[in-house]
């Protein structure tokens, strides 16, 4: 939602767990938890390949800093596997991947950067109204209400997961390009 009009931004500045919160809200809160240790993976995941992939001879010219953005992991991503001759015939799944993980982003940036609002009274499974603040790249701020349920956070949980595991074939693959290091070359 775009809006030039003044936006009212409710905070719940209450401890977490509140006395207020439904029986059931210790599984949002875990799978919440659970999500956060999933992206920590994946993204550990994904920065580790790249720093992997920055140390081989045809990435020479290549940053050795991974970048912070996901579409410049993107690119250096498929610049690794244009370049590599071992890493070229994966090049289209490669890229299906890291593309895979890109849209998955946006659901990681909400939960983890949202003004969480309190549990919704009444609701069938435990449930918060979250609130997403950002720059939409001009001098506009969007603001977004969104409904966060239980199920809607398993079900990013088991992307992530499915990603990471995903990310694991890559993963072999880049290993045995590995160069190897200067000391065990000394002995």
């Amino acid at each position: 939602m775009e809006s030039q009009l003044p936006v009212s931004l409710r905070i719940a500045a209450h401890h977490t767990p509140h006395h207020t919160d439904p029986a059931d809200a210790h599984e949002f809160y875990a799978a919440l938890g659970m999500l956060t240790v999933a992206w920590g993976r994946l993204e550990g995941h994904v920065i580790g390949n790249l720093l992997t992939l920055t140390n081989l001879p045809e990435m020479a010219s290549a940053s050795k800093a991974p970048p912070f953005q996901w579409d410049a992991r993107l690119k250096m991503w498929t610049q690794a596997f244009s370049l590599v001759p071992a890493l070229q015939p994966h090049l289209g799944r490669a890229e299906l991947l890291m593309q895979s993980i890109i849209e998955e982003v946006a659901d990681r940036n909400f939960v983890s950067h949202a003004a969480w609002d309190e549990f919704v009274p009444g609701a069938t499974e435990p449930s918060i109204d979250a609130r997403n603040i950002k720059r939409n790249g001009n001098s506009l701020i969007d603001v977004g209400d969104v409904r966060v349920t239980l199920t809607m956070l398993k079900k990013i949980l088991a992307a992530a997961n499915r990603l990471n595991l995903e990310m694991t074939e890559f993963t072999v693959l880049i290993n045995w390009l590995r160069p190897t290091p200067a000391a065990h070359l000394k002995a």
